[in-house]
């Protein structure tokens, strides 16, 4: 299986997170920012489902691709979207993809040569899903700087392991 689209998906999702680090402290405009990568993200696994929907499909990948549309669209669609909303989707978001990264190393035998890293990422990526709701107003300019190294462990640890693997990471 041909993993273009899931590259795709992880270099749209690092590009994000660069532009967090890059934005200088302001996390003024991230949120639609973060919320159009997502949907790209997710329209690119629509058309990877689409490509090879014949083909075994790991439902992580279902529900990775349901989680990123959700996100990014209740971004734009909730009427009181602040700041705070979006480090709550964020955090939400996040936090689902260390579970993901966390049950896919240690319940799936086939990860079993990649289990460091698939628990290391897990968990860095869980305590990052719930760091952004613990900051306060003193510690709220560096905020950016955590979700943008957050999204960029995500997407390199997926691009990693999918060059390294040559399969899908789930």
């Amino acid at each position: 299986m041909n993993l273009v689209y899931r590259k795709a998906r992880s270099f749209v999702l690092l590009a994000s997170g660069l532009s967090a680090v890059v934005l200088n402290n302001t996390i003024d405009g991230y949120s639609a920012m973060f919320g159009i990568s997502l949907i790209l993200s997710a329209l690119i696994t629509m058309l990877f489902l689409f490509v090879y929907f014949d083909k075994p499909l790991n439902e992580k990948v279902l529900m990775e691709m349901i989680l990123d549309g959700f996100s990014g669209i209740i971004i734009f669609t909730y009427n009181q979207s602040n700041d705070s909303f979006f480090l709550t989707v964020f955090s939400f978001w996040i936090f689902i993809n260390g579970l993901f990264y966390l049950s896919s190393g240690i319940l799936d035998k086939s990860n079993k040569k990649y289990l460091p890293l698939y628990t290391i990422v897990g968990i860095v990526l869980l305590v990052f899903g719930f760091m952004p709701l613990h900051m306060n107003e003193e510690s709220h300019e560096i905020i950016i700087y955590l979700i943008g190294f957050a999204i960029i462990v995500y997407s390199s640890s997926n691009l990693y392991l999918l060059f390294k693997k040559k399969s899908e990471i789930y």
